[in-house]
């Protein structure tokens, strides 16, 4: 079943702009009202559309995920219905597409994809429950993140990063500031962007903003005496999503490990090169998007390959991890975590040895 689902998915993704663009030309010959509705750009819109689902599938088949598949779709519609696009043309679309593939696959993969897609379709009859709020609550720490958001906002650079120096000079905990104000704010501003009520300049300047802080937040986390471990972090080619992985990184390094931190979009050759030199007792890989789980997996692959490596312990995180519990089982990781606090305590509890320094 293993070589039938990769085949499946293999030829998702060969075919896979031929696929969409068939899909969209059925799903506007049976609406031809959409045309004069979104125009010309609308159209090709849909068709970008319909690959970035074709993708998905393609990647959560490869996962044996359906939980990958059906998070995307939700996702999908919770976008639409924020800009004011009806449901009902996310579940024509995918019913669209699943003709298609019918025609276009061999009958013992389409049973597969179509599997993917009618568990998908029931989701959506149930209509997806928009996402709250990341900031809810009346806590010290929920105010502090909202006003910290306000300001980023604002476009108040100085202003943000002020707020959260002068906390920490206060005696709030780094710890703190990450788990309890940036990570929810950085899952707010990505809450706001999917609703349209940002922009991707706007997203891109909150974020760097936040980066800077941390940056700026090094003082306080590079002072714990060293213990002995060691733990290269990185994210896998073509995720450009850090945030999270880098937080994750300095939780270790408050923790007195001793950390390398490679960054965003890291070609597998680079990873592998780096752990020869650094030799690190724990790799923490990140995947923020689902569509870049085979890239873990393939850089997994590459590791168990080279006797050099053998005693490496491999962590992977990140929003497919966290969607479907099971998953980091597929990429031959040894664990996952779904924060940085269980990530620290898993990697406790897996009794990596201690450098040879120690």
């Amino acid at each position: 079943m293993g070589s039938v689902k990769k085949q499946t998915a293999e030829k998702i993704y060969e075919q896979e702009l031929e696929i969409a663009t068939a899909a969209i030309d059925l799903h506007y010959s049976l609406h031809p009202e959409l045309e004069d509705c979104y125009g010309k750009g609308g159209r090709e819109k849909c068709r970008e559309e319909a690959q970035v689902h074709l993708r998905n599938l393609a990647e959560s088949i490869l996962a044996s995920s359906q939980t990958l598949f059906k998070n995307h779709v939700a996702w999908s519609l919770e976008t639409l219905v924020s800009h004011n696009i009806p449901a009902r043309n996310l579940a024509i679309c995918l019913n669209c597409i699943k003709q298609i593939l019918a025609q276009r696959l061999p009958i013992e993969n389409y049973v597969i994809a179509a599997k993917y897609m009618n568990s998908a379709l029931l989701q959506l009859e149930g209509q997806a429950v928009s996402q709250a709020s990341y900031l809810q609550g009346d806590t010290s720490f929920s105010k502090l993140a909202a006003g910290y958001l306000e300001r980023l906002l604002k476009g108040e650079q100085a202003a943000a990063s002020q707020l959260i120096l002068d906390k920490v000079n206060s005696g709030i905990g780094v710890k703190d500031i990450y788990m309890h104000v940036l990570q929810p704010v950085q899952y707010e501003i990505g809450r706001r962007w999917q609703q349209g009520k940002l922009t991707i300049a706007q997203e891109h300047y909150c974020t760097a903003t936040t980066q800077l802080i941390m940056s700026q937040l090094h003082a306080h986390i590079f002072s714990t005496e060293k213990n002995g471990y060691k733990l290269l972090a990185t994210c896998i080619a073509e995720e450009l999503h850090e945030v999270g992985v880098r937080m994750v990184a300095d939780f270790f390094e408050m923790e007195g490990w001793e950390t390398y931190y490679l960054g965003a979009n890291t070609p597998i050759n680079s990873i592998l090169d780096t752990l020869h030199t650094q030799q690190p007792h724990l790799l923490l890989v990140s995947a923020t998007m689902a569509c870049h789980v085979h890239i873990v997996t393939e850089l997994i692959t590459a590791i168990r390959a080279d006797q050099r490596l053998k005693d490496l312990k491999i962590m992977v995180g990140g929003n497919p991890f966290n969607t479907d519990p099971e998953l980091w089982k597929e990429t031959g990781a040894d664990t996952f975590a779904k924060d940085a606090v269980s990530a620290l305590e898993t990697a406790m509890d897996m009794q990596t040895p201690y450098a040879k320094s120690a």
